[in-house]
């Protein structure tokens, strides 16, 4: 059982908020850079995404998990690890090794992409303002919060061209796990819109990654 209930958690969220305003605004840019250079294929879209997302991953784990979370929960500083390692791996994955370039893959890999990207960058915030009686500041905003900044990797990585770099999607797969976890625990229900995109992802990710005209054509 989590150590809170879901006004405690709201109320995490709304000083976090606060308390780094306003650096919205440059996640924001960060994740809308991210999103257009995954539309190009090419080795320096992979090497810019990689280090954006990688630091804004960083970001989470050290500020929200290890700051603004940790008097709450005995295991923040345990998800601050976990958060700082996945940025860690998109740097090194991405843009230091260079393994990995981006393009629209059309079908159903692209639709959830882009279903993805949208629901993390615009709806997420939007239909708990509209469904929930919450202020701006209790909310979670792409680049700064877990929740959309999961979905917005997990839909990049959906762009991965030949194929996704499916180690990378191991954490937010997992988070997309916890969230549901916690949307049961604090009676949150809109979560489980979030982790269920999550979980469907992942499985298509682990589709394209192995499907057998994508080797073939690529090898």
């Amino acid at each position: 059982m989590l150590p809170f209930d879901g006004p405690t958690w709201l109320a995490i969220l709304d000083q976090y908020n606060q308390a780094i305003w306003p650096l919205h605004g440059m996640a924001a840019l960060f994740v809308l850079v991210s999103i257009a250079m995954a539309f190009f294929s090419g080795r320096f879209a992979g090497r810019a995404i990689g280090l954006l997302m990688g630091v804004l991953w960083v970001w989470i784990g050290l500020t929200f998990f290890g700051g603004s979370l940790a008097p709450y929960h005995f295991a923040a500083h345990w998800l601050a690890g976990v958060f700082v390692a996945q940025g860690v791996m998109m740097v090194f994955a991405l843009t230091v090794m260079g393994r990995g370039a981006f393009a629209w893959p059309g079908g159903w890999a692209g639709l959830l992409a882009v279903v993805l990207m949208f629901y993390a960058v615009v709806a997420y915030p939007l239909v708990g303002l509209a469904l929930v009686d919450t202020s701006w500041s209790q909310l979670s905003y792409v680049g700064v919060a877990p929740g959309p900044t999961m979905l917005l990797t997990l839909g990049l990585l959906l762009l991965g061209y030949p194929r996704p770099p499916l180690i990378l999607a191991i954490i937010p797969c997992l988070w997309a796990l916890v969230t549901g976890y916690m949307a049961w625990e604090l009676g949150m229900p809109l979560d489980y819109i979030s982790a269920g995109l999550g979980i469907v992802a992942f499985v298509l990710l682990v589709v394209r990654r192995f499907r057998r005209e994508e080797r073939r054509l690529f090898r």
